[in-house]
């Protein structure tokens, strides 16, 4: 049997000397998240995955239609700039939106949490940009397409 996501994790913070620094792991359905994973991401939120409008500002700031654009997407994150990571529930998709535009604009991230995972435990303290974009490149393919947000970390490596 595979070891779990979680395991690995560990193994490969152990196998980099992380552990004093090692990440607690956040419960999301079957899966599990780091709380925290380069790139400066946070997954606190995955534990209880709530739409925009419930995490940003009061209910009365939403208009309904904000809240029907923003109803498919559940905050399980969020970056370094404060701009959530969410799924977006009728595809599966894993993206970041931003804040600044009032959650308008859209990076792709994954297409799925699990992809999302391995797409984190490949660049957690990987310095090769060919390794890290092989391995994405095995992991999920969109996530390298221009834009994205592995295709931005992946530039940050070379």
């Amino acid at each position: 049997m595979a070891d779990s996501f979680a395991s690995r994790w560990g193994q490969k913070e152990r196998a980099l000397g992380f552990e004093a620094i090692a990440s607690e792991m956040v419960a999301f359905g079957a899966w599990s998240l780091p709380e925290s994973a380069a790139p400066c991401l946070s997954f606190t939120a995955a534990a209880r995955p709530q739409p925009i409008y419930e995490c940003f500002g009061s209910r009365s700031d939403w208009t309904d239609k904000d809240r029907a654009r923003l109803k498919r997407f559940l905050v399980i994150g969020s970056d370094g700039a404060g701009n959530p990571i969410c799924l977006e529930n009728k595809s599966g998709n894993v993206v970041l939106l931003n804040h600044e535009d009032n959650f308008v604009t859209q990076q792709f991230v994954n297409s799925s949490i699990q992809q999302l995972a391995e797409c984190l435990l490949a660049y957690l303290g990987e310095e090769k940009a060919s390794k890290f974009q092989a391995t994405v490149q095995n992991i999920d393919p969109a996530a390298l397409k221009h834009g994205s947000l592995w295709s931005c970390e992946l530039s940050q490596l070379n």
